[in-house]
């Protein structure tokens, strides 16, 4: 998960490496995490390319409704995967 501190630089553009915290990532424990800055989105779902399988749906983070910054995490996944984001503006 995305600390609050790095959230609120990139909503405040200045993070001095967004593409460190957006996309795909794993976390401390091997989780994987799919975060994205979309502002104007209302909706947000993860697709497999491989498959074009629907994976999750990502949920804007609490406290930061609004922001566009959606967010989830991917327990049944350990590898990264090449994906697409379906966005309903």
């Amino acid at each position: 998960m995305l600390h609050d501190d790095d959230l609120k630089a990139l909503l405040e553009a200045r993070h001095p490496d967004p593409f460190a915290v957006l996309g795909l990532h794993a976390d401390a424990d091997g989780d994987l995490w799919i975060n994205a800055l979309l502002p104007g989105a209302t909706a947000v779902v993860l697709h497999d390319t491989r498959t074009g399988r629907r994976v999750a749906g990502l949920l804007e983070r609490a406290g930061f409704e609004g922001s566009g910054f959606f967010e989830t995490l991917l327990p049944r996944r350990r590898n990264a995967f090449d994906y697409r984001l379906k966005v309903r503006w």
